[in-house]
């Protein structure tokens, strides 16, 4: 589905004003004020940023996050920030418009994704005969469902604080620190809960757990890819029902921001139950949600 940015000529003519009015972005709190766009990326702000950062999420809890476009109090906003943080990977396509929109010459853009390892998008994965549309991009984006890609991105936001305040460095470098070590701790209760589960296979609700599956050895089937394009072919659900039967799936995973309709079909269809993901594209701690992620996919496969 195609998707456009649009702002009505009255935003552009109001970010006219706000860029004027917009001063000092951090004068009045004494705290570097960022503009955040998903729940990961916010998330992983506030905790390098502590309080020495003022974070403004401009998609809110419960938003598709693919459909996003920003109104005229989050370009307010955008205007008056000294970064914008992104995941990047086609997860904001909105972004470069939004700041080009503030006008805002000083306003950084932070992409947490560079320098992790990307999963490439294959064209050959689509039905024959299917349309392949580019607007995204030719990776998967989800690289926050990987612990590994969490200290990655949590590493590109102190470089980014640490360049706006340098008198707070260090402050920043120990909250990277203590998340590393956090997620260091998850790493090694899981890793080996996996191990005797090598290669082994789940089906979920969309393409989101790529990099998950790729760090736990796991290999994951879908309802809808990574982008959630729409509900499957009748083709492609038969293709599912027969991967499930032959991989003795027990479980059909639903995730909160996606229609549960085919995925219950699929479940009731192989005799399956149901159980939830959490994708965190919208919502969720990040360290206990991947726990419970983790507890959720282990029990569906003992």
């Amino acid at each position: 589905m195609k998707r456009k940015f649009k702002i009505a000529a009255v935003a552009l003519a109001a970010m006219a004003v706000f860029t004027a009015c917009s001063g000092d972005k951090n004068a009045d709190s004494g705290k570097i004020a960022v503009s955040t766009s998903i729940n990961p990326v916010h998330q992983i702000v506030t905790i390098i940023g502590g309080d020495k950062v003022e974070a403004s999420r401009m998609v809110p809890a419960g938003s598709e996050a693919h459909d996003f476009e920003p109104t005229i109090r989050d370009m307010e906003t955008l205007s008056k920030s000294k970064i914008l943080f992104i995941s990047g990977l086609g997860m904001e396509p909105w972004a470069d418009k939004a700041k080009e929109t503030t006008g805002a010459k000083d306003l950084v853009t932070a992409e947490l994704s560079e320098g992790i390892e990307l999963i490439h998008l294959d064209e050959e994965d689509h039905e024959e005969g299917e349309e392949v549309e580019h607007e995204h991009g030719d990776y998967d984006p989800h690289v926050w469902l990987s612990l590994d890609a969490l200290v990655t991105m949590a590493e590109n936001a102190e470089k980014a604080l640490s360049a706006a305040s340098p008198e707070n460095d260090e402050y920043f470098r120990q909250n990277l620190e203590a998340f590393r070590k956090d997620v260091l701790e998850l790493k090694s209760e899981y890793i080996p809960k996996f191990a005797a589960y090598q290669g082994k296979a789940f089906v979920t609700g969309h393409a989101a757990f790529g990099y998950m599956c790729r760090e736990l050895g796991l290999v994951q089937m879908s309802v809808e890819g990574p982008f959630q394009e729409g509900e499957p072919t009748p083709k492609k659900l038969e293709e599912l029902i027969a991967f499930a039967r032959v991989n003795s799936i027990s479980t059909i995973f639903l995730e909160e921001q996606a229609s549960p309709k085919v995925s219950e079909t699929l479940a009731r269809e192989v005799g399956a139950a149901t159980e939830t993901l959490n994708p965190l594209e919208s919502e969720g701690d990040l360290l206990q949600t991947m726990k419970e992620n983790y507890d959720r996919i282990l029990k569906s496969m003992e």
